[in-house]
């Protein structure tokens, strides 16, 4: 049995484990019989604490960041879990907006080494029941939880949130959810608890008609904040309907269904969690965006950062750098061996200046399987640094994974 007597035997003990980004669907497990049985042993902490469940194909990194911050904001102690870390495992579990401690995941796998033996988990799972313990241990007001993929048998899915969110829907993960968007809608519904009202962001009527039915079944209110008009031009944020008009830091006009679904959760629980309107507005437009999601990564340099891996948001990333103006700008993209799909490929390969980085997993396209479907330069290690040269005063987007988001900040930060 394990007794992790110091972090780095827990960063060994979870290094061993198998992770999606590496092996995809065979590192995960689509039930929730393990994740039900392993907190049950250590006393169910997901009960312990009000939450909001957010999840979606786009989108709901960025809303589970912006409903954080709209809460501390408004004075309240709050839980953030998202997914996947860029940097350090720490990023995943957040209080007041900071990252834990090593003490406190420390104090985790010492707590229970023998549960964690004796009941076989993934590392998400692992990752989850950790996130519990931690919110219910720090006491806080409200939890925010981001769904690792899909929702349904997300093991995520145990908590009993006040409310639900579900932010788009579009082709993503089409092996496990499903390979049609109404089916991925339904997996996706599957966050929806019994009595607690349903907030849709930017998703189509057609995809809106499968919720509806789930949410009728579960006698949840389901709310569309279409319905609230909501209007975004650079950067400025306004629902006409509210007489709410607040300028942002953001700069994807698809934010506009972020901030609207936000807006929509705290009118909803302002009984249960009352938010000044002055509070709201203020941290709008404090919000600074989300690493890695449309992320200026130099001051003096036109070059950013999206982590966009699916044709929706791909086209919503081409759209926001076309609105730039002047030049087309240079693509310098990296993607799993699941993304390669056609709608992915047409989305990029009438770009001009195309460049592909292929990463070390074993899920990442290899630049010969590029080579098939589109014509793109290869960029590496050794090659980087003339070419990131050639292009220092161009507009540049690294995209298509945010498994390339640390290899980008470290080649951006020697150039």
């Amino acid at each position: 049995m394990n007794t992790f007597n110091n972090i780095n035997e827990v960063w060994e003990y979870l290094d061993k484990i198998p992770k999606f980004q590496d092996k995809g669907a065979s590192a995960s497990n689509f039930e929730l019989e393990h994740i039900t049985k392993f907190c049950k042993s250590i006393g169910d902490p997901q009960n312990s604490f009000p939450s909001i469940h957010v999840a979606g194909t786009n989108g709901k990194g960025t809303t589970c960041h912006l409903l954080e911050t709209v809460y501390r904001k408004a004075g309240y102690k709050t839980g953030l879990f998202t997914s996947p870390h860029l940097f350090r495992y720490h990023e995943r579990f957040r209080i007041n907006g900071e990252e834990v401690h090593d003490e406190l995941i420390l104090k985790f796998f010492q707590s229970y080494s023998k549960e964690l033996e004796e009941v076989p988990l993934t590392y998400f799972e692992i990752s989850t029941a950790l996130a519990f313990w931690i919110f219910a241990k720090e006491e806080v007001d409200i939890a925010i939880i981001e769904t690792g993929l899909g929702g349904r048998l997300d093991s995520t899915n145990i908590i009993h949130s006040e409310l639900s969110i579900i932010t788009s829907i579009g082709l993503d993960h089409q092996d496990i959810l499903g390979t049609t968007e109404a089916e991925i809608a339904k997996e996706k519904a599957g966050i929806i608890k019994p009595g607690k009202p349903v907030i849709l962001g930017n998703i189509s009527d057609e995809n809106s008609r499968v919720i509806s039915e789930i949410a009728n079944v579960n006698n949840a209110e389901m709310i569309k904040t279409s319905e609230l008009n909501p209007e975004f031009n650079k950067g400025l944020f306004s629902l006409k309907n509210e007489s709410l008009s607040v300028q942002t830091r953001l700069l994807e006009e698809v934010n506009k269904w972020n901030l609207a679904a936000v807006y929509q959760t705290v009118k909803v629980l302002e009984d249960k969690l009352p938010v000044s309107k002055n509070a709201l507005a203020e941290a709008f437009e404090e919000f600074k965006g989300v690493p890695a999601r449309f992320e200026k990564l130099d001051e003096n340099k036109n070059w950013y950062f999206s982590g966009a891996h699916n044709v929706q948001a791909l086209t919503s990333t081409l759209k926001t750098m076309d609105g730039f103006g002047g030049e087309q700008g240079v693509i310098i993209f990296s993607l799993m061996k699941d993304k390669l799909v056609t709608e992915v490929i047409e989305t990029i390969k009438e770009r001009s200046h195309k460049f592909y980085f292929e990463l070390n997993a074993e899920r990442a396209a290899s630049f010969n399987e590029i080579e098939q479907k589109i014509s793109a330069k290869k960029i590496d290690e050794n090659s980087y640094k003339s070419i990131l040269k050639e292009f220092e005063t161009s507009l540049v987007i690294f995209t298509g994974s945010f498994y390339f988001y640390s290899t980008v900040k470290r080649w951006v930060s020697n150039c």
